[in-house]
């Protein structure tokens, strides 16, 4: 992904990264699947637990299997903590840019619902802010996909949004901050599924105005069923889906119908197919 910033070192087939923090007792260190480092912005006891590479959905299963043992064999205590989360990265190294696009507007549309399943703590949370809460994200982007440049992407300004953006460059992924530190590993393994499958849905489609159109034409209900599948109801719980959904087309609507998607004449770079003319940022220098 050079149009992103990303040199072939970063390079992978894996679907998923994940970056688990947790404040508690008796936390395990890992030395299989997972680094163990310290997150500054913990307190007390606490660790943050951090996929070695990018896995396919079955090895980042079994590496949560493998972290739920550990933490078993240690009588460790996972404490309720604002200050912990979880962050999932999703590869999207081999899709188009109209792709991403159109699985950027679907997490918008759904965003509300998303943030809420994630977590009472999530909304408003500062290191997870919701387009609802920081518009400056969809301006962005919004001005990236008329100009076919993403160089303003790539800002620490962007990056504790509940949708960070700015791992484009970096990584070649979309990270996604919202979920909540848990004990619970089969809420953060839903939760890679979600985000997975969201990507995978949102491919189906010509562009982003074409999710847009599928809402107007289909409704809330099968909007939900359609990106969400087996998670419809677990994710929407009690929420009003009408009004929360329709808060989400009203954010993502410029982004998906003020941009010619058809003017995308593609060229192939890495994987990944860019306009031509797209202006490319110097490689970043962060070890992944």
């Amino acid at each position: 992904m050079k149009a992103f910033g990303v040199g072939n070192r970063y390079k992978t087939s894996g679907d998923l990264g994940i970056e688990i923090e947790i404040e508690g007792e008796n936390l395990p260190h890992l030395t299989k699947y997972w680094r163990t480092e310290r997150d500054g912005s913990l307190r007390g006891e606490s660790a943050e637990y951090v996929l070695s590479k990018p896995l396919t959905r079955l090895g980042a299963r079994n590496a949560l299997k493998y972290l739920d043992k550990k933490y078993i064999d240690s009588d460790t205590v996972v404490h309720d903590s604002v200050r912990a989360g979880v962050h999932v990265h999703v590869n999207v190294q081999d899709i188009s840019v109209v792709e991403l696009f159109s699985f950027i507007t679907s997490y918008v549309i759904l965003e509300d619902l998303l943030v809420n399943y994630c977590g009472e703590y999530r909304e408003g949370n500062l290191f997870c802010l919701r387009i609802r809460d920081a518009d400056y994200l969809m301006y962005c982007l919004e001005q990236a996909a008329k100009d076919k440049n993403y160089n303003a992407l790539h800002t620490d300004a962007l990056r504790y949004a509940s949708m960070n953006v700015k791992s484009l460059h970096q990584y070649g992924s979309l990270e996604f901050r919202a979920m909540r530190g848990t004990r619970d590993l089969g809420v953060i393994d839903n939760w890679a599924n979600i985000l997975l499958n969201l990507r995978n849905v949102a491919k189906e489609f010509q562009s982003p105005k074409d999710i847009i159109k599928f809402y107007e034409e289909h409704g809330a209900e099968s909007f939900l069923e359609r990106f969400l599948g087996v998670y419809k109801e677990e994710v929407s719980n009690h929420l009003t889906k009408e009004y929360n959904l329709q808060d989400g087309i009203v954010r993502a609507y410029d982004l998906a119908t003020n941009t010619d998607w058809e003017s995308f004449k593609m060229m192939n770079i890495g994987g990944l197919e860019f306009p031509v003319g797209t202006e490319f940022p110097d490689e970043p220098q962060e070890d992944y």
